[in-house]
């Protein structure tokens, strides 16, 4: 394997690294405090869906757009695994972001 794309695959596990502590503490509800050792998210009060669309859009922006600037830039110089590379970050991301801002609350 080649020592660039090592490099890659270190740097995008280090972003979703980020991404994950970024979307644990941006979808943070204010009734968190009220959970107890075995309680679920439905166990405590909800917050509007209005504040979790604006916190969801707030962390979409900050850890998507990067990814799609550099996704955009790969595909502008035909770079396909790069492009690949960039588009499944998007896609974790997203699909990560969407289930702890809306899917586990969907269950209850």
């Amino acid at each position: 394997m080649d020592k660039e794309k090592v490099i890659d695959v270190i740097s995008m596990l280090g972003y979703f690294v980020f991404a994950y502590f970024s979307i644990e503490f941006f979808s943070i509800n204010k009734y968190d405090w009220m959970m107890e050792a075995g309680d679920t998210v439905c166990s405590i009060p909800h917050q509007s869906l209005s504040n979790r669309t604006f916190q969801a859009a707030l962390a979409a922006l900050f850890l998507i757009t990067p990814l799609l600037i550099a996704l955009l830039r790969n595909i502008y110089i035909r770079n396909r695994y790069r492009s690949w590379f960039y588009a499944v970050g998007i896609l974790w991301v997203a699909a990560y972001g969407g289930w702890v801002f809306f899917g586990r609350f969907a269950m209850c």
